[in-house]
């Protein structure tokens, strides 16, 4: 079995659940409600703290569903220099609770070597009779967030002002509302 770092998640709308599958070396995905840490205690950087909740079509939270997360780390890569694959090591799974809360602990994500997207952490959320929503999370103050860029805005990507949080953590909150199918 591969020992690379992938994580699927597959919604089972006919059930009305979540179900998570974990590759090989990975942790299981945290109970709803329960902060999901993406990277090991001693990644190098500064941590970062998200939360937030799933909201349904109608405004109302949403319980069980999936909220996969993952970025880089502070040097910008996916996966380690040379491994021949992109595959992000620093990600994590979610099942948002009754109220729909979801919440990652992470590293301030680099922007990528060599290029002038501004750092970011992306976001997949699948729930039963929604669509699938990508997110994508820039922020305030980054030197790479350029007015061009924030012109260049889609519906996909959120900025979010980070906050000094105690022990020099950063963080943010932002609510996601899905769509129908």
């Amino acid at each position: 079995m591969s020992t690379r770092r992938t994580w699927v998640v597959l919604a089972a709308a006919a059930a009305g659940v979540a179900v998570l599958v974990a590759g090989e070396g990975q942790a299981e995905p945290a109970m709803p409600s329960e902060t999901v840490v993406m990277c090991p205690e001693d990644e190098p950087g500064q941590r970062v703290v998200f939360s937030g909740r799933v909201l349904d079509m109608d405004g109302r939270p949403l319980a069980k569903a999936a909220v996969v997360a993952y970025g880089t780390d502070r040097e910008g890569n996916y996966s380690p220099p040379g491994s021949g694959t992109r595959v992000p090591r620093l990600s994590g799974v979610a099942v948002t609770d009754e109220d729909g809360r979801y919440a990652f602990e992470t590293v301030y994500p680099g922007g990528y070597p060599g290029r002038d997207d501004p750092s970011h952490i992306h976001l997949t959320v699948a729930a039963p009779m929604h669509g699938i929503m990508y997110v994508t999370f820039w922020f305030e103050g980054d030197p790479r967030l350029t007015p061009a860029k924030r012109r260049a805005l889609d519906g996909e990507t959120v900025i979010v002002r980070l906050e000094e949080r105690g022990g020099g953590e950063l963080g943010f909150r932002h609510e996601i509302r899905l769509r129908g199918n």
